[in-house]
């Protein structure tokens, strides 16, 4: 366990899975199965004494190195993107999304100081029938008793991608976002580039409980949480959080043949339970539309397990 925000006496590994979904299950307001509609990630972090992890922890030479904490993760996961109407082809738009799958795998690195993380992440895979996402939703939808997919015989095409993700967050702890006894805030600003996204992100977190953790808030399947970013002191906790941010996009390759909007705005909301080594985290996220030629808008729900050992 951690003696304080930068002296480890034993690291400590995590193992999490996230899953989001647009299915009745993980979202009560309804389900809708199009667009993005289904991801899961697997990520187990570390904390290794690895001398280029040292490195990255000193890579803009203000670090301190005895105050500094590092950690590595290593992670596998799978994206499904659809039309709408996915059982339902005579009722579907043409100028929707496109079948889509992404299967990745990856790895990250973290530095945290105090209150600031730095996130740094690179994912390598294959989009298209590769992906396995036709025999994923497949199976999916037989578990739930859904109607069948039609259409994967158009999604695109075999390719290789990697995207480059680089996030820095800041848990407030002076100033006019200082914490109080119920609240703190936690801001965030990054960006990806790579051949599948290229997009600019700032993020504003405010959480709301008793005895809140020190730690960055709830990971996400975008940028999952790790060992450096778990609380110090980690304890039973409750909390509400909600997340508002702000994308400038570039480029999607999953909007293919679409108009993307320049600007997407999210709004998440959710709840955090953590019991002695185990977190859950359940939210829900809602999103402005994607591309002009879309009718409605879009969100999906987020589960998350976490596994402190």
């Amino acid at each position: 366990m951690f003696l304080a925000a930068g002296s480890v006496l034993c690291a400590r590994d995590t193992f999490s899975l996230y899953l989001e979904n647009d299915s009745r299950y993980l979202k009560p307001n309804g389900k809708s199965d199009r667009h993005y509609t289904n991801g899961v990630k697997m990520v187990y972090t570390t904390q290794p004494d690895w001398s280029w992890l040292k490195d990255f922890g000193n890579w803009d030479g203000l670090a301190d190195a005895a105050t500094t904490e590092r950690a590595v993760g290593f992670f596998f996961g799978q994206n499904i993107y659809t039309p709408d109407h996915v059982d339902e082809p005579a009722k579907r738009d043409p100028e929707d999304r496109v079948f889509a799958g992404w299967l990745y795998t990856g790895m990250f690195v973290q530095r945290r100081q105090g209150a600031m993380l730095d996130h740094l992440e690179l994912n390598v895979g294959v989009v298209g029938p590769s992906s396995l996402a036709q025999d994923a939703q497949r199976c999916i939808h037989e578990i739930a008793n859904s109607g069948k997919a039609t259409g994967w015989d158009d999604q695109l095409e075999d390719e290789p991608a990697a995207d480059l993700t680089w996030v820095r967050k800041h848990r407030h702890e002076s100033g006019l976002l200082a914490p109080t006894e119920y609240t703190d805030v936690i801001t965030d600003f990054g960006g990806t580039v790579g051949s599948l996204h290229r997009h600019a992100e700032v993020g504003i977190m405010l959480r709301c409980g008793p005895k809140l953790p020190k730690d960055f808030g709830p990971g996400r399947l975008t940028v999952p949480s790790s060992a450096a970013s778990v609380d110090p002191n980690w304890s039973n906790s409750f909390y509400l959080f909600t997340r508002l941010s702000g994308r400038a996009v570039e480029y999607d390759r999953f909007l293919t043949g679409l108009t993307h909007q320049p600007f997407v705005g999210r709004a998440e909301v959710g709840v955090v339970y953590r019991h002695k080594n185990l977190e859950i985290a359940y939210a829900q996220t809602f999103m402005t539309q994607e591309y002009k030629e879309q009718d409605a808008n879009d969100s999906y729900g987020a589960l998350t397990l976490t596994w402190l050992f």
